[in-house]
Order: C-alpha cells, then sequence, then structure tokens
C-alpha cells in the first residue's frame, strides 16, 4: 500500500496485474478533482478536522470513542461491521440551512498498491499531485432540509438535500451542465444522468444504493455518521430504452465516515474518510482477479478536512 503520509505503514502490494479502465479514468483531469462520483456517493456526509492525525492508533483513544470514529481514525482496512441501523442521517438542528463547502484532500492511501488502484501507479500519482500537492480544492453549495418522519412518529428531522447537494458537487466537479436528469433521490437511493466533461455525447447513468447506515451522536458540538454504498456506473441507453443491457463500466462499494464538529453556529468542520472496496464480477475475469486480490481490504482511501460556512 501506498499514502502521501510518511507516518502509515503499507502493506506489500498485490500482484501486478492489467490495470482496470472504467469511468474513473473518463471522468478525470485536473479540474475534476475527484472524478465527481465518489463525490456523489458521498453526498449525505460532511465535515470535521480532527485534533489527532487521521492515523493515530493509539489504544487508549480508541476506547474513549465510539466504533465510527475509531474505524477512521486507526484507519481500519476491514468491510464495515454495521447494516441499514436507521432510515436516513438525522442531523443535529444546527446543520439545518444553506453552506458553502470547502474540500480539501489531506491524504489519499493505496492499501492494496498502485495496481489495484483506479489508473495504477500514474492514476495515483496523478491523484496526489492534483489533490494533496497542488492544493486544488473543491468549492461547492450544500444543503440541509426539515424532513417529516424520523424516530418519532408524527415529528420531522433534519437531513441532507441528497439531490441538491449532488447537483452542486457534481456542477463544481465537472461543469455547469454535468448533470442531466436526477430520477431518483431517496435516502436507500439515488440515481443520476450525467454528461462527462469534454463535450462527449456518451452519457452515463450513475445508481448508489445504500447497503450500510450508522450514526454515533457524541455531544452538542460533535456527530459522527457513516454510510456504505454500492456504486454502479453504466453507459445511457436513452435513445434506445429498447436494447439489451450492457455491462457496467463500474461496480464498487464505498464507506464514508464523517465526523462534523460544530464550532459555531455559522461554521462546520468535518474530517472525512472515504474507503473504496471492490466487488466481484460475473462478466469481467479482470475485474474478479482484482478483488480476489484486495482480500476484502479497501483499494483506495481518502481523507478530507471540510469547512462549511452558513449562507445568510
Amino acid at each position: 500500500a501506498y499514502s502521501t503520509s510518511p507516518l502509515r505503514k503499507a502493506p506489500p502490494a498485490a500482484t501486478n496485474i492489467q490495470n482496470e479502465g472504467g469511468i474513473n479514468q473518463q471522468l478525470r483531469k485536473p479540474s475534476d478533482r475527484r472524478a465527481a462520483l465518489a463525490n456523489i456517493a458521498t453526498l449525505t456526509t460532511a465535515l470535521t478536522i480532527n485534533d489527532q492525525p487521521a492515523y493515530s492508533t493509539d489504544a487508549t483513544q480508541s476506547q474513549q470513542i465510539g466504533s465510527l470514529e475509531a474505524r477512521s481514525v486507526e484507519n481500519s482496512l476491514a468491510p464495515p461491521p454495521y447494516g441499514m441501523e436507521t432510515s436516513d442521517i438525522f442531523y443535529p438542528t444546527a446543520f439545518q440551512g444553506g453552506w458553502k463547502a470547502l474540500s480539501k484532500t489531506v491524504d489519499i492511501i493505496a492499501p492494496c498498491g498502485f495496481e489495484l488502484f483506479t489508473g495504477g501507479k500514474a492514476g495515483y500519482d496523478n491523484a496526489v499531485k492534483t489533490e494533496v500537492t497542488e492544493g486544488n480544492d473543491l468549492e461547492y453549495k450544500a444543503r440541509f432540509v426539515t424532513m417529516s418522519g424520523g424516530e418519532d412518529e408524527g415529528g420531522t428531522y433534519v437531513a441532507a438535500d441528497r439531490e441538491y447537494n449532488a447537483k452542486e458537487i457534481a456542477k463544481a466537479a465537472m461543469g455547469t451542465y454535468s448533470v442531466v436528469d436526477t430520477p431518483v433521490a431517496t435516502p436507500n437511493r439515488y440515481s443520476c444522468l450525467l454528461a462527462p466533461p469534454g463535450g462527449t455525447n456518451n452519457l452515463i447513468c450513475v445508481d448508489i444504493l445504500a447497503i450500510g447506515r450508522k450514526s454515533e451522536p457524541v455531544s452538542s458540538d460533535r456527530f459522527v455518521c457513516s454510510e456504505f454504498v454500492r456504486q454502479i456506473v453504466s453507459p445511457a441507453q436513452r435513445n434506445n430504452p429498447n436494447a439489451p443491457p450492457v455491462p457496467p463500466l463500474s461496480v464498487k462499494e464505498i464507506e464514508t465516515i464523517s465526523i462534523y464538529d460544530v464550532v459555531g453556529k455559522d461554521k462546520i468542520r468535518c474530517r472525512q474518510r472515504t474507503a473504496t472496496f471492490l466487488v466481484p464480477s460475473q462478466t469481467d475475469p479482470i475485474a474478479f482477479k482484482k478483488w480476489q486480490l484486495s482480500q476484502g481490504k479497501p483499494v483506495d482511501i481518502r481523507y478530507y478536512d471540510v469547512t462549511y460556512t452558513r449562507v445568510v
């Protein structure tokens, strides 16, 4: 494994095999920063800055924090142990309203080596150069709204506006007209039709299905939550809906842990960790081999510091 942090040791790299193509390479460009797809998959999360470094493995500290924060702080390589524990993420009332978000990449890690990282060593080096070294930060708008329901019958709760937030992230990363359509935007499923940058007519469909969700309110000023999703990227077939189905371009599972700190009524900070896991393929022998080589560990881990400033 490889990391931009000199303090995090990496396990041995996986066996060298052909690198997978797919949508991440198609969307990757300097202004794209994280190919937008990973961001859209994290649209229910936000930001927090930890005083402790993300790579700390202090045992005493891990006993004093919740299981989600421990997974992030200790950089756990195990798959998420939780399922769908809640129907949505119930944010504290301090989140309600509109925000300007600034997301900075802190670290990029390839736990299984360059061979299993999208784009290989060149893809890893480009991601580090663009996101970490050059500080190509992402600025976008976000909002949290009041929804009916929640844990109490007839009650309300504060939730991320998934459709709005995903559109704003895609616009910031891929261009103003990147989101062509959003047919579904619910807590358990989000689907959109994207136009990749570069003027191509080859639209892509992105389906994000929630398979795990957990939250851990820590205090009045700290809130920790996580979502584990399956992200399916496929060629769009709008012009021929009767055409036979085609294999997806990419299928991955992504866990996003967000540790939020409310530092005032107009500012929230967040340390966010995303971990991308491969999925076995029944139609692509190379993808299946890569999944075997990953041995259930994530192939791409990224840490972000996000700052939300309230829009007045």
